[in-house]
């Protein structure tokens, strides 16, 4: 873990048989290699996922619009921004 490096929280749930991921908040490293987490809502099942953040986390965060989608493959390291906002 790097100082600095940001992480993508996402609140993942099952429903009808579809994966649903929601964008929860982020996750920032501290110098000490503690973690920083700040949340934009809270998952219903307690459970959260967090992933760097790279190019397939951003394209899921953009489409908040249809937050059915599929599990991405594996993280992409890429800059990437926040979602900011709810």
């Amino acid at each position: 873990m790097a100082p600095g490096k940001r992480y993508a929280v996402f609140a993942i749930r099952s429903v009808k048989g579809q994966t649903i991921w929601v964008r929860a908040g982020v996750a920032f490293v501290q110098p000490d290699d503690s973690m920083n987490l700040t949340l934009d809502v809270l998952p219903l099942d307690g459970h959260l996922h967090i992933r760097e953040v790279g190019v397939k986390t951003q394209k899921l965060s953009s489409t908040m619009d249809n937050p059915r989608r599929e599990e991405p493959a594996a993280p992409v390291h890429a800059a990437s921004q926040s979602m900011g906002g709810h």
